[in-house]
């Protein structure tokens, strides 16, 4: 069965059973996927229904978007930027079956993770910090445009890490709130001293995760033992600090994770200093996305630039 035969887009087993065909038909999941056992739903909103799939082919989480011509390149860059963490060697990450646009809905079908409670949070950030060690030698950027939630960020390369940042992650932010009406006071001089701000500072270029927050890293219990692991991710390669600096804003990671990540990668004594401009980003997309408070958080940090 494939979505366009079906005539009940209100019912999720059916969605689910036309999805997981187009894969099957893309030869990206097993001939036996199509024996759908049982479905959880995991998150039901306007943006975006979530699933964890049990089938006689193994187990499935999909996660599709009634939008198939705005979502589909979100799931695209979702699974390039698992696949590069995958090929960096350093933390495993949810593994990507396929994604595909059938009948206005795109969707995306990944390795299902059963999350173990409680985890090394030592070994999570030793690998968070092998992960950093990944360069590229392009510069800033990353080979596609990727999503941070459902904000697209601007990768083209670029060789100053001021620049880069303050024009490609800030100054997009900024023009799309103010598009939505939310005004920022003499937003061009805050761009200015965010750029000065970080003048002189070119870090290595390192592969990030770019949204590592607690919901986005776990645990995958394997023989006993827990194995750190990595989902949506909004891949780049810049400044190992941005990652470390949205650890920290919705509530810190564990001390360890921090312990460990400096065994391989000390931190850096100047990294306080940057810490709140790398947070302004997520800030400031939380606020696009979100508004509320967010934006008068973002107000305060632009101040204080």
């Amino acid at each position: 069965m494939s979505l366009t035969q079906i005539n009940n887009f209100n019912d999720p087993e059916f969605i689910i059973t036309g999805l997981i065909a187009d894969a099957i038909d893309q030869k990206k999941l097993p001939p036996q996927a199509c024996d759908i056992i049982s479905y959880s739903q995991h998150l039901n909103n306007d943006l975006q229904q979530q699933y964890m799939v049990k089938t006689a082919g193994g187990d499935y989480f999909l996660k599709r978007q009634p939008d198939a011509a705005s979502s589909i390149a979100q799931y695209e860059a979702e699974s390039s930027g698992l696949l590069t963490i995958m090929a960096s060697h350093s933390i495993a990450a949810a593994l990507p079956y396929a994604t595909g646009s059938v009948r206005n809905h795109s969707y995306i079908i990944i390795s299902h993770i059963p999350l173990a409670v409680h985890g090394d949070w030592a070994d999570a950030g030793r690998q968070i910090a092998a992960m950093h060690n990944w360069h590229s030698v392009q510069g800033y950027g990353f080979e596609r445009s990727t999503y941070c939630g459902a904000t697209a960020m601007n990768n083209k390369w670029n060789k100053s890490w001021a620049d880069f940042y303050t024009d490609q992650r800030i100054r997009p932010m900024i023009e799309a709130l103010e598009e939505k009406g939310e005004l920022f006071a003499d937003h061009e001089r805050a761009l200015d001293r965010c750029r000065a701000r970080l003048a002189g500072h070119q870090p290595e270029a390192s592969l990030l995760h770019g949204d590592l927050w607690s919901g986005n890293i776990g645990f995958l219990p394997i023989n006993g033992q827990s194995k750190p692991v990595v989902f949506d991710p909004a891949c780049y390669f810049g400044d190992a600090e941005t990652d470390l600096a949205m650890t920290e804003l919705f509530g810190r990671f564990p001390e360890a994770f921090y312990q460990g990540y400096n065994v391989i990668r000390p931190i850096s004594p100047d990294y306080e200093e940057r810490r709140e401009i790398y947070q302004l980003f997520h800030l400031l997309n939380h606020a696009l996305l979100f508004g509320g408070h967010y934006v008068n958080q973002s107000r305060e940090v632009l101040k204080r630039l």
